[in-house]
């Protein structure tokens, strides 16, 4: 009888990796031949946080101006979202709370938990559900690339962190960091695996990808969070080089006559986008990772130190042996320095291979060479 598996992830957000990440994991494990369902579940935080936007919520005319601006391209980018979710995922029903969550144990052989910062607790207040705790059968409890998002764990949450940790039979787990904090927390083996995404071929990426955003001009992707010292001027001077448009993925009320804003992006489009730059210059971890797959000349600025988020980028970067794409400033000449992809490549198939090996394993319950 075939095996059936639930995935509680982030899958909701408005957030490129997470959509993604979910995509991949759910396809890699369909193509085990078992059937695999993203339970939908709705953490109440998270939904607050990704919703579409009403210009009735704003609370002043500054906010109301700059808000009318950014609504629509919001709502369109959220409705591509579900369209994609809807088309290329297969989802349970909705569940809301913990309580409707606890009957569903018998329905599915196994549970994972993962990929994304799933045990961050700044994210989704230590909701229990992304430790499966639902779920009372340990042996059904497994991980697979589980993040936390953080260096350490502050005191006040490590009884709890210990407690939940030590429920799962397997833990596989997305960086070197997350690997620390599980042997100090509960001296428990975990595994290092690759994030889902990277599992994923770029042929097969294409698939689902979607071009019809910008012009056939040559461009320099700009895929960036708030902080940044360096991107925009690299990305400017980069222009100036090699005589490339900049093409930014923001929802910005700004206007700039140098840079094509590309505001309203689904995860098709987003694939797109990378899929077709010439240079990228991000400081996101799937921004680097899909650089990375799509074999790109990238660079990666690090966000300030009290972001915390720096180790999944620099683990990604070491594991790839390719440390030198962070920037430091602003210098055009760092697109001399080529990447050997043909190196890097061998060194993600053979990644690929370990950590699809486990994902096997832990799905079909059995050691497989």
């Amino acid at each position: 009888m075939s095996k059936k598996i639930g995935i509680v992830t982030y899958h909701r957000p408005i957030n490129y990796g997470a959509i993604l990440q979910v995509y991949a994991l759910q396809k890699k494990i369909k193509e085990l031949g078992v059937e695999c369902d993203v339970i939908d579940y709705r953490n109440s935080t998270l939904e607050n946080l990704h919703k579409k936007k009403k210009i009735m919520e704003v609370k002043s005319i500054k906010e109301f101006v700059r808000d009318v601006l950014l609504y629509k391209n919001h709502n369109l980018k959220f409705d591509k979202f579900r369209e994609f979710a809807e088309k290329n995922m297969s989802l349970s029903r909705p569940f809301f709370d913990f309580d409707e969550l606890v009957r569903i144990e018998n329905m599915y052989d196994k549970f994972i938990t993962g990929s994304d910062q799933v045990w961050n607790y700044k994210i989704n207040k230590m909701d229990p559900v992304y430790f499966l705790e639902f779920v009372e059968n340990k042996s059904k409890k497994i991980t697979y690339a589980a993040s936390f998002g953080v260096n350490s764990i502050p005191e006040k949450y490590q009884e709890e962190y210990t407690q939940y940790l030590g429920g799962f039979d397997k833990i596989f787990i997305r960086e070197k960091q997350g690997e620390k904090i599980i042997n100090e927390l509960i001296s428990k083996e975990s595994k290092v695996v690759l994030d889902p995404t990277l599992l994923v071929s770029k042929e097969e990426w294409a698939e689902v990808s979607r071009d019809n955003m910008v012009s056939d001009e040559k461009y320099i992707l700009v895929y960036a969070f708030c902080g940044s010292k360096y991107i925009m001027d690299l990305a400017k001077n980069i222009s100036k080089e090699t005589g490339y448009k900049i093409i930014w993925i923001s929802n910005t009320y700004k206007i700039n006559l140098n840079i094509e804003y590309v505001k309203s992006a689904g995860p098709s489009e987003f694939l797109g986008l990378f899929k077709g730059a010439e240079y990228i210059i991000t400081n996101s971890f799937h921004g680097t990772v899909f650089s990375i797959n799509f074999n790109k000349l990238f660079f990666t600025e690090l966000l300030p130190e009290e972001n915390g988020t720096n180790s999944r980028i620099e683990d990604i970067l070491d594991l790839f042996e390719i440390s030198d794409r962070i920037i430091n400033d602003s210098n055009p000449r760092v697109i001399d320095n080529k990447i050997n992809y043909n190196y890097v490549n061998e060194i993600l198939e053979k990644t690929k291979f370990e950590s699809l090996r486990l994902l096997r394993s832990a799905v079909l319950g059995k050691n497989i060479d």
